[in-house]
């Protein structure tokens, strides 16, 4: 289990600001682990004041790099339950409605590693990866930083032409940040430029289905489900 929890800018609100948990099953703690290897999540996002829904949605943790993905968001892939009535009683009902979207967000793992990618295939997620994360509300990018930079390797295991490889070298470098590149500021001198890394729980959750949804779509292009 992991859980984060978003900085209050009020004092007053620390403690009850958005948080999110994500669960796997307790037999997976006992399996033998291998660095490579994904597992099935219910990714839980709440805040105790009620300024949010309970929204449960199905995730992906990929144990290589301590990853955590969620999938795009649709029908059975996510549940919201509000502040009012049984709530303990829904969520549960709601973690395992998504939990069969999870399984099958592995079985698409499995088959991406399985549809090789060229390299124009490959930038093109790299490019839209680049337009999610840096681009403007019209899709305008103003940043040094290239596409080809979300495709940098961070571990060998990570160096294949395949969709899943490719997809999380686009995730993690668009989650993680550090990517560099020199600019220019207003007074039109150099400076270096750095993308940061993603810590807010909503910015991670929409750039996380939205990476998703791209490497979906690939499948769907190469002809595989």
């Amino acid at each position: 289990m992991l859980a984060r929890q978003t900085r209050p800018r009020d004092a007053d609100r620390s403690g009850h600001t958005k948080h999110l948990i994500r669960f796997r099953h307790e037999d997976q703690a006992n399996q033998l682990r291998r660095v490579g290897m994904t597992f099935p999540e219910v990714v839980l996002i709440n805040s105790h004041d009620g300024t949010s829904a309970y929204h449960v949605t199905a995730g992906v943790f990929r144990l290589a790099c301590l990853n955590g993905m969620i999938v795009a968001d649709g029908p059975e892939r996510s549940v919201k339950v509000p502040h009012k009535g049984d709530v303990v009683r829904q969520v549960i009902e709601g973690s395992f409605e998504v939990l069969g979207a999870s399984r099958q967000a592995i079985e698409a793992a499995d088959a991406w590693v399985g549809i090789t990618l060229n390299r124009d295939e490959q930038h093109a997620l790299a490019d839209a990866a680049r337009v999610i994360r840096l681009g403007d509300e019209e899709g305008n990018v103003a940043s040094p930083i290239q596409a080809e930079q979300f495709l940098t390797v961070r571990r060998a295991a990570d160096t294949g032409a395949d969709l899943w490889s490719t997809f999380n070298r686009v995730q993690e470098n668009t989650i993680r940040g550090g990517l560099q590149a020199w600019g220019r500021d207003g007074n039109n001198q150099r400076r270096r430029v750095t993308s940061r890394e993603v810590t807010g729980i909503d910015q991670d959750v929409k750039l996380n289905r939205a990476l998703w949804m791209l490497g979906e779509r690939m499948a769907a292009l190469k002809g595989a489900a």
